[in-house]
């Protein structure tokens, strides 16, 4: 009998038990008086027909893609941040950041993420193998400000797409923006009205220059445009202390969508003022501008003037003793061993004599 009511009482436990742990994940609300109570499975006072993540508890509903999934239970743009953080000079690089999360209950494989700024025309792709649930990647993209754009913020959008479990094809965007600040030469140009187009240059802005040598400034132009187009050089400002030549010429030609290195040659004159105590009186600016059509470029590169010194030789001096040292002790050492050799063998006749 104690038995049976033992049992009896440790079944009603579990079913209290029971019932208190499903009241725990399950709730029941009403969406008004008069109204039936509807299940709210994530008890955030959204009902389940009208809750975008009805297992996640989000009682913002926040759903940043408006795919009609709320990002607590999506894949989502967590940040997007670039840097520089405020703005970026016209031809300077910035790198965009973007942080994908994964709040979906599967991994997410081969997801394509681009950006874009549509207003600059600029496009990057990567891509990442695999986020897994509930885990996070980051992504950098290195881009370029274009030569010369207007001073103003420019949109940067993100795009992150993938495939998701039923073999459908999702979008999650994001956006944010970087402002183009034109510096004082760009902003020259915009106020004369000059056309730089669709021409990207990259240069070694400053070089040691040694009196009496030649130091090379390399220059990589790259023609984004469909059609060949032909770039004129003209160096100015190195008049009184050096001279310069362009290899392979001052007009050089570079084909469509296409990239080609120009070196410009610099010397210093024998006379040329060097680098001073306490002030750099050895830097010499001078000016380049490269020329196509109506395009114009135009940037300033430094030559830091030194002293060609005289040549020292003491280390080869050095050297020629070490290996003059080193030769003598291994003569020695061959003569030491000969005449050991030598002793040795005569001493082994001696024994090997026979008396009468």
């Amino acid at each position: 009998m104690k038995n049976s009511f033992l049992l009896l009482m440790i079944a009603f436990a579990v079913l209290i038990v029971s019932s208190l742990s499903v009241s725990a994940q399950t709730c029941m609300i009403s969406t008004g008086v008069g109204h039936p109570l509807l299940p709210d499975t994530d008890c955030d006072r959204v009902i389940d027909m009208e809750d975008n993540c009805p297992f996640i508890t989000n009682p913002m509903q926040r759903d940043a893609d408006g795919n009609g999934l709320g990002d607590a239970c999506d894949l989502y743009i967590e940040s997007i941040g670039t840097s520089p953080s405020d703005f970026v000079y016209n031809g300077r690089a910035f790198n965009t950041i973007a942080t994908l999360y994964n709040h979906r209950d599967y991994n997410l494989r081969n997801v394509k993420v681009r950006v874009i700024m549509p207003e600059l025309g600029i496009e990057s792709v990567q891509y990442i193998d695999n986020i897994e649930v509930c885990s996070s990647e980051t992504i950098q993209f290195f881009l370029r400000a274009p030569a010369c754009v207007q001073n103003g913020d420019y949109r940067i959008i993100v795009e992150a797409s993938f495939m998701n479990m039923f073999g459908d094809e999702e979008i999650i965007p994001g956006i944010t923006s970087i402002r183009m600040v034109p510096d004082q030469y760009c902003q020259s140009i915009l106020n004369n009205n000059q056309i730089i187009g669709n021409t990207i240059i990259d240069v070694m802005e400053i070089q040691d220059v040694y009196k009496g040598y030649e130091a090379v400034f390399p220059v990589r132009i790259s023609n984004t445009e469909r059609i060949d187009k032909d770039y004129v050089f003209t160096i100015t400002g190195l008049e009184g202390w050096g001279s310069a030549r362009i290899e392979p010429g001052s007009v050089v030609i570079v084909p469509e969508e296409s990239m080609t290195s120009v070196n410009i040659f610099v010397k210093a004159n024998d006379d040329a003022p060097a680098s001073c105590l306490g002030y750099d009186c050895g830097s010499k600016p001078f000016l380049v501008t490269v020329q196509s059509g109506k395009e114009v470029q135009s940037f300033v590169l430094i030559a830091n003037v030194k002293e060609s010194g005289k040549n020292d030789n003491s280390f080869l001096l050095l050297f020629s003793l070490k290996v003059l040292l080193i030769g003598g002790l291994v003569l020695l050492l061959i003569i030491a061993l000969i005449i050991g050799m030598v002793k040795f063998m005569a001493s082994a006749r001696s024994d090997n004599m026979e008396y009468y």
